[in-house]
């Protein structure tokens, strides 16, 4: 058996496994978080609403990637992995119904549901580890700082500001602190259904620009004006989708397929669960602001809206470059010199108008595609066998 194989024979769900349709049916409670996330932006339409919002995302995000984790290797075969699941989105579900008011009265709910979310997985993955002793090791490398992590965020839901914004930060910072320690222990790990899941995340968020493009649009004239704003808003969302799904999203994944062990994992663990994470945030900030360039082509946008164009899609663009650095050591110079251009062109365009605005970005997004495109060489994939330091 190859050292693939052999990294692969002890996940229940089996080599180069689909997501389910029970996965994509979970997946639809996040389509709703987000949705929520992107109405307590809209409320709150200031700079600090978008470090809430990021707040919020990350806890969501990482709520979402311990079932990724979780799936990868349980599979959702199983009426007792079923039931986890279906009762984790029921609560998922409360949890989301509380993100508009995360900040104020509902804090407590939010920390409530958090919590119970949180520890579901770990006794999901608690279950099915039983007969597997380095899975069961691996597990709980992760889960001491993981569960108080999750504590930090139920506590935190009880007070008031400042101590629950950081109470919640520094749960935060304690889930980095157990990636970190897990990052010492072999996940046995499905590459192509980790990549899958991962990839279908991104159309989750992609698709809250879609429906924001859609919903203003049902309520404003269709003039000129409106129908370029209708038509850039969509170009961007289009260009975020074919910078990461083009050449991106194979190349690592190829580079989690290729190597083993610790490696795979580490590679799951930073090119994944943690860059992917500033990705979803610039989608959804973009998503917030796609709605104001639609309802309001013709008028500057507002700082809150500059910031959350300007700063989305130069966000998810890094996010990209990141992950890909991450696999092979080769910086991938134009999207980053598109992500500093795009930020400068924010800073400048205090007095145009949203469809201007949005029209600029969208040149320098499909321009830089469209360079990209036609390079001749292609990214290399390293030698990922060996183990490098967590």
């Amino acid at each position: 058996m190859s050292d693939q194989s052999n990294a692969m024979a002890t996940v229940p769900g089996g080599l180069d496994r689909p997501a389910s349709t029970l996965e994509l049916f979970f997946d639809l409670v996040y389509v709703f978080a987000i949705t929520q996330v992107v109405g307590l932006l809209h409320d709150g339409a200031t700079v600090g609403t978008l470090a809430k919002g990021a707040l919020i995302l990350w806890l969501l995000w990482w709520t979402w990637g311990t079932y990724t984790w979780t799936t990868n290797w349980t599979g959702t075969d199983g009426n007792a992995i079923r039931l986890f699941l279906l009762t984790t989105m029921g609560v998922t579900l409360l949890m989301s119904l509380t993100i508009p008011d995360a900040f104020g009265e509902g804090s407590q709910w939010f920390g409530v549901t958090y919590f119970t979310v949180r520890m579901l997985a770990a006794a999901l993955y608690w279950y099915s580890s039983g007969t597997h002793p380095q899975q069961r090791a691996a597990f709980m490398s992760f889960f001491p700082f993981s569960s108080v992590a999750a504590g930090l965020i139920l506590v935190g839901g009880f007070l008031d500001s400042p101590w629950l914004v950081i109470f919640w930060v520094g749960g935060g910072v304690l889930d980095l602190i157990a990636a970190a320690s897990a990052g010492r222990e072999t996940w046995s790990l499905d590459a192509h259904h980790f990549a899958e899941r991962n990839g279908l995340f991104i159309i989750v968020a992609l698709g809250e620009t879609v429906v924001g493009i859609g919903l203003s649009a049902a309520g404003v004239d269709r003039d000129a004006v409106h129908i370029a704003a209708i038509i850039v808003g969509f170009a961007i969302a289009c260009s975020l989708w074919w910078a990461y799904f083009h050449r991106a999203a194979p190349l690592i994944e190829e580079a989690l397929a290729a190597a083993v062990g610790q490696v795979r994992s580490r590679i799951a663990r930073d090119a994944y669960s943690l860059l992917h994470y500033p990705l979803v945030v610039g989608i959804v900030f973009y998503a917030v602001a796609v709605e104001e360039i639609v309802a309001h082509p013709d008028e500057p946008l507002d700082t809150f809206g500059r910031l959350a164009l300007s700063l989305g899609v130069s966000l998810a663009l890094l996010a990209i470059a990141a992950s890909v650095y991450r696999v092979t050591r080769r910086i991938p110079s134009i999207r980053i010199g598109t992500a500093v251009l795009i930020m400068a062109i924010g800073a400048v365009a205090g007095s145009w108008n949203a469809v201007i605005f949005a029209s600029a970005i969208a040149a320098v997004t499909v321009a830089s595609l469209v360079w990209t495109q036609l390079r001749p060489w292609q990214d290399p994939i390293p030698d990922v066998q060996t183990p490098t330091p967590s």
